[in-house]
Parts: structure tokens; sequence; C-alpha cells
């Protein structure tokens, strides 16, 4: 190999093992103060992330035989085993925290035994690699195999956290009426396919199996670690506090608040008023409210406007936001269906009223001041 050539991915790859061992330091063992005893519930992943930082030492034997195919492929398999695998613990530690056992991912602390497959598969690359065994001629076609089998298992994992997280997103969106625009859910939905699209990368870096694809990933990961670093450590972000009493005073100010002068609207009657058909008639004619997953976005694009407007639409129609319009009319209409199929289950009703659960619906009920649904029942 050139000189300049082994410089430069000796330098790629010396760059990206420093910045993970930064990483590991900053999220092992800085704690700012200002959050206090509430840092682990601002970043309940932190350790989580700390050990995946650290375990990018494990890139060490490449990093003094750069180039050689057997390093190559030692450390191109413990990418795609382990780094995928840890971004599921990560993710698991963050949105499903211990007492969420609902979530049945295998993926809490005593689910670390997942590594187990990988290592097993990863040990003799590694011995390979270190000149410790000598593995019989022709391993490499053997070794691609057995670390596709593993990886699919894993992959498969990354499928179903996604699809984890983005029920949690939906169920957060409808038990607690949350706005498409707040922090955490837009974090999750960024963040969903996240464990999914490192599997993906990793794997394109394993197959291609050439040491310029690997210097790529490094920097690309390089890139990722310095800025994710200075996100979740942000030295500027607003220090936890307790928003109890704001949460109530603003909750009471949503209550009492009126309806909006003509001053301060940025629709014109005439656009108003068109909207607002369209609206009245996605809900009354289509029942777009009767969509498990419908979104302030979905809704927005089936208006053909924008966000601004939407929320002002629906100001002007008497409702305080997008989650309480679908909320009264899921529960309006689970009303008229409760009263005329007086035997059909409640789980059948909730469904056709877009409601998650039979639990949604009650809580929907409640939240509106309503009877329990099966109070309805007992009525007719």
């Amino acid at each position: 190999m050139p000189t300049t050539e082994y410089l430069l991915l000796f330098a790629v790859n010396l760059a990206f093992i420093l910045t993970n061992l930064y990483g590991w330091i900053l999220k092992w063992y800085y704690r700012p103060k200002a959050y206090g005893e509430h840092f682990y519930e601002l970043f309940p992943a932190q350790r989580s992330v700390g050990v995946l930082y650290l375990m990018q030492i494990m890139e060490l034997p490449y990093l003094v035989q750069v180039g050689d195919a057997d390093a190559l492929l030692y450390v191109n398999a413990f990418a795609v085993l382990f780094f995928s695998l840890q971004m599921l613990v990560m993710c698991h530690g963050y949105f499903f925290a211990a007492g969420h056992s609902s979530c049945n991912c295998m993926l809490d602390k005593k689910g670390y035994w997942l590594f187990l497959p990988g290592a097993i598969v990863l040990a003799p690359l590694l011995l390979q690699a270190l000149g410790i065994v000598k593995l019989a001629d022709g391993y490499r076609p053997l070794a691609f195999v057995a670390v596709s089998v593993v990886f699919a298992a894993y992959f498969a994992l990354s499928v179903r956290m996604a699809l984890k997280i983005g029920q949690a997103v939906r169920r957060a969106n409808e038990d607690t009426y949350a706005d498409s625009d707040d922090f955490p859910v837009r974090f999750a939905q960024y963040i969903q396919w996240l464990p999914t699209f490192i599997c993906v990368l990793m794997a394109i870096n394993f197959y291609a199996d050439n040491a310029i694809v690997k210097a790529v990933r490094d920097v690309f990961f390089t890139g990722m670690n310095i800025w994710f670093c200075i996100f979740t450590l942000n030295p500027w972000r607003q220090p936890y506090a307790d928003r109890t009493d704001e949460i109530v005073k603003a909750a009471a100010d949503d209550m009492a608040e009126p309806a909006p002068v003509a001053g301060t609207f940025r629709l014109t009657d005439e656009r108003f008023m068109q909207l607002s058909r369209k609206l009245d008639d996605l809900l009354t004619k289509e029942r777009i409210f009767t969509e498990q997953h419908i979104t302030s976005d979905l809704l927005t694009a089936r208006l053909g406007t924008n966000a601004t407007y939407l929320s002002e639409v629906i100001r002007r129609s008497g409702y305080q936001s997008f989650y309480d319009m679908i909320c009264q009319h899921r529960v309006r209409h689970a009303i008229s269906l409760i009263t005329a199929k007086p035997d059909e289950r409640l789980l059948v009703i909730a469904e056709e009223c877009g409601f998650s659960s039979p639990a949604s619906m009650t809580k929907a009920f409640k939240q509106l001041g309503k009877q329990s649904p099966s109070a309805y029942r007992q009525q007719g």
C-alpha cells in the first residue's frame, strides 16, 4: 500500500477511535451541575451511549494493521454486529426505561446476552487478525455467512425497535394529545429508524470489504460523534426545572382563552371559510378521525395548507388544538356507535373510532368530562 494512502487510512481510523474515547469520557464522567438529580431523567441512555463509544477501542487491531485483509474483515464484522446491537440497547434505554416491561423487546440489562452470538462469531476473526491463530484456507466465505446469519437477527430486532418507537409516539399523541411540535415527539420520530439505518450502513461497509469504504465510514461517524456530543451535552441548554405550576397555569389559560380577535387573524375570511368547509367535510363525511395514525402533518397535506393556517382554522372553529378536535369527534362517534350497537364489544368500537384501545377511549371520555363508555352502554 502506498505510504500516502496508508497514512490517510491510519489518520482517519485514529480520529474515529479518539473521538469515540472522548465521547466515552463525556458520557461516563461529565455531569452538568445545572441538571442536578434530574440528569438521568433527561439522558436516560447516557451509560449505554458511553459503552457504545468505549467499545470502539476494539478497532485497535485494525489501526496497527491498516489495509490488512484479515484485520479489515474483523473490524468490519465487529462494526456490523456490535455497533448495530448497541444502538438498539441505547434506544431501549431512552424510550423504554426500566419498568416498561410491556415493550417485551428483551433489551433490558439482562438482554445483554444478545451480544453472545456476535461475540462467538467475532472471536476467531479477532484471533486471526492478531495472528494468534491461523484459520483454515477459505475461511472468509464461512465468516461472511456466519456474520450474515447473526446480523439478520440483529436487523430484525432493529426493525422491531423502530416499530415499537413508532407505536410509543402514536400512543403518546393519542393518550396525552401532545402537539406534533413537542420535542420528545419530534426526537422520537427522527430517531425511530436510526438503529435500522445504522444496520444498513454497517452492512454496506461489511459487504464492500474495502479499506476506502471503511475510511469513508470513519469520517462520517467521526463527524456524527462530534455533533452528538455537542447536542446531548449542550452547555447552553436550559437546565431542568419543575414546570408543574407552569403547565397547570398554561392549561387553565387555554381553557379560559377567548376567541382570537379579528386583528390577529392571518387568514382572510374567504380563505378561512374555504379551509373550514374542507375540514368539516374531512371530519363529517370522510371521518378522518377514525384513522388511528392521523397526525396534524397528514391533515395539513389533505387540506393543502400549512401548519400555521391549520392551527388558526382549528382555533377559530372552537377547538383548543388538533388533538382536542380529533378527540371530540372520536368521542362523539363512539357515543353514537355505543347507542346504535349496544351489544358490540368496546374493543371493536374503539378501533372503529380510531382509538388504539378501549383504555385510550375511556381516557378520552374522561378528559372531555364524559361518562365512561360502559356507563353509556348501561344507559342504553
